[in-house]
């Protein structure tokens, strides 16, 4: 499993794409909703499957099940952080740019001390779901 510190923003984008697809989604496709070239998913696509988050078939790339723990830990994460900053005092809408800007950088053992300093939310301030004790979280 990749750490939350590993993962790009750039990696990030394109499991959110990928993710966004009930199917598998050709590079064609891909790129088009990236808005960059063919050439450049393509070599990024293989990058994300030499790191286990993304696998290739027939019918295009898919997440593969580390790809999809990855992207619920980023979205726990986010909601988790943007819960505290929302406490402290900050809008909504501030909060949630600030957890952007957080959300892969908080070291697991934090999110996890986070998580229980704030009450162990089960929905952030947009009433998106904490599912933090169903994913990885606990297994790092």
């Amino acid at each position: 499993m990749v750490d939350l510190e590993d993962i790009t923003v750039r990696e990030l984008e394109y499991l959110r794409v990928i993710n966004e697809e009930d199917s598998p989604i050709s590079i064609t496709s891909l790129s088009r909703k990236l808005g960059r070239s063919a050439s450049s998913v393509y070599e990024e696509v293989n990058h994300l499957i030499s790191k286990g988050l993304v696998c290739k078939g027939p019918e295009g790339v898919y997440l593969s099940s580390n790809g999809k723990m990855l992207l619920e830990l980023v979205d726990n994460s986010h909601r988790i952080i943007e819960t505290w900053l929302v406490g402290l005092g900050f809008s909504v809408d501030e909060a949630c740019r600030l957890a952007s800007k957080m959300e892969t950088t908080m070291p697991i053992e934090v999110l996890r001390k986070l998580y229980e300093k704030i009450g162990k939310p089960r929905s952030c301030p947009h009433g998106k779901p904490i599912t933090f004790s169903s994913t990885v979280i606990n297994k790092a």
